[in-house]
């Protein structure tokens, strides 16, 4: 179950959105901690991946495989078989990903398994066909 808290949220009153965000930050705790330090390095000079491994901590730090800059945002690659790039997998449902979008004002795509791009640019986040075959080959999911 992706996100079991869900459901006692829903049973204590809460609506399906808030019960999803809800289990969103507290299931998936280290996935939202770092893709809301994506979000918070977006417009930011410094790099985006330190700021993700920092935010997430030392013990999580190494699922944090690459990032680099798109257009006004970022990509972050994660481990896709790590517990970090598992919740982050998790967090990028149909569901989850626009709650997570409407939260920090950004748009999110998701390609590989693995692949976060954020930015508050609609384009940024948009693939290709042929960047979506060479991702393939930076990370074997």
């Amino acid at each position: 179950m992706s996100f079991p808290s869900a459901l006692v949220q829903m049973s204590r009153g809460a609506t399906a959105q808030a019960a999803l965000l809800y289990a969103m930050e507290h299931d998936t705790a280290q996935g939202y901690i770092a893709l809301s330090a994506m979000a918070s390095a977006l417009g930011l000079e410094a790099c985006p991946g330190c700021i993700v491994k920092s935010a997430v901590g030392e013990e999580w730090a190494e699922s944090v495989l690459r990032h680099e800059r798109r257009g006004d945002g970022i990509i972050i690659d994660f481990d896709p078989n790590s517990k970090l790039g598992a919740q982050v997998a998790r967090l990028m449902t149909d569901a989850a990903r626009p709650l997570l979008a409407e939260r920090y004002a950004v748009r999110i795509g998701f390609f590989n398994c693995c692949k976060v791009i954020m930015s508050r640019t609609p384009s940024d986040v948009v693939a290709t066909p042929a960047e979506q075959v060479a991702w393939q080959k930076t990370t074997d999911c």
